[in-house]
């Protein structure tokens, strides 16, 4: 036991909290544009080489060469931050592409030309173009997220037109202020199912599902009409959400309630829903006949507009939907 401490000690001493150094990696040094600007000037007056520019400020020669051929292309400004991220246009990146393939110039002489900063980035385009790939402008929409409410039959249309126009989702999402995101999945939904994809219930338009709406109460007979509407819409919550600008959550939590007490439980209470009339005064006022139950319904007072056909829609008679906005009034 004395042997084994004693080979153990000398390391021991060594991991001491006294002994015990850190080691970190050294970081590039963040130079301001003026320092850039020094660097570079003294480099093209001959009064230092590139590498040993580089390694007098802890850079790569890489970096180096990317900052003179900003210098020689953009001037000093161009050292600057930017605001704004320059792109190209269509066209731009067309003209780039074909002078570089027609010979006799390099890439980093094109990149000068056309203010293109990563001969990389010019390289993806040569590539993209050679495989028959379609060059397009920046359209800045690739984070668009669009409000525009949308039905099934508005993807398909807007789906159909992105395809004949060659996927140029950037264009597609503007032009119909849609997600982007959203789109390419409605694309790609599209592809695999065809046009019944897009009324799958889970492909709610742009993202809503967590869709907070704005707070205010809604009457039991403004819920009814969200409800039947989000059924005919094959239960499309997020839809919905954005139509009626209702959190999505409150939506659904509608939807379950009505399939489970029918209409009545469309009312302010948590829990089982109960007869809104336990004194029977429906039976004193009920229409004789189907007749008189359209009569008034037409009537009776606060009803929305679309209500009563959305509720033959969904299979009610004319006595049942007066006996049905008699309970909604009444909760």
């Amino acid at each position: 036991m004395p042997y084994r401490l004693s080979l153990l000690s000398p390391i021991s001493s060594l991991l001491s909290l006294h002994s015990f150094q850190v080691l970190t990696m050294p970081q590039t040094p963040k130079l301001s544009p003026q320092q850039k600007v020094a660097l570079v000037e003294k480099i093209k007056a001959g009064e230092i080489s590139r590498q040993a520019a580089a390694q007098s400020v802890g850079v790569s020669n890489t970096t180096v060469r990317q900052w003179l051929r900003i210098y020689e292309s953009e001037g000093a400004d161009g050292l600057a931050p930017r605001e704004k991220a320059r792109h190209l246009t269509a066209a731009e990146k067309q003209a780039a592409v074909a002078e570089y393939l027609a010979g006799g110039v390099s890439l980093f002489d094109v990149c000068k030309k056309y203010g293109i900063r990563s001969p990389q980035n010019l390289q993806k385009l040569v590539e993209k173009a050679q495989a028959g790939g379609e060059l397009r402008g920046y359209h800045g929409a690739s984070r668009h997220r669009g409000g525009a409410y949308t039905t099934a039959a508005d993807r398909e249309k807007i789906v159909r037109e992105c395809l004949v126009d060659g996927c140029d989702y950037g264009a597609a999402a503007l032009k119909y202020n849609v997600d982007y995101k959203a789109l390419v999945h409605w694309v790609g939904q599209y592809r695999a199912g065809g046009a019944a994809a897009l009324h799958d219930a889970r492909h709610s338009s742009e993202g809503t599902s967590r869709a907070k709406g704005r707070a205010r109460a809604v009457p039991p007979m403004q819920r009814m009409v969200i409800v039947l509407d989000c059924l005919e819409n094959q239960k499309n919550y997020g839809a919905m959400a954005q139509k009626y600008a209702i959190a999505y959550h409150q939506i659904y939590r509608w939807v379950q309630r009505y399939l489970q007490d029918g209409w009545l439980g469309m009312n302010d209470r948590r829990g089982p829903a109960d007869d809104p009339d336990p004194a029977g005064e429906w039976g004193k006022i009920a229409p004789a006949d189907e007749a008189d139950a359209e009569i008034w319904a037409a009537k009776c007072k606060g009803v929305p507009e679309a209500l009563p056909a959305m509720l033959r829609r969904a299979g009610y008679s004319w006595m049942m939907i007066a006996r049905i906005l008699f309970d909604l009034a009444r909760m």
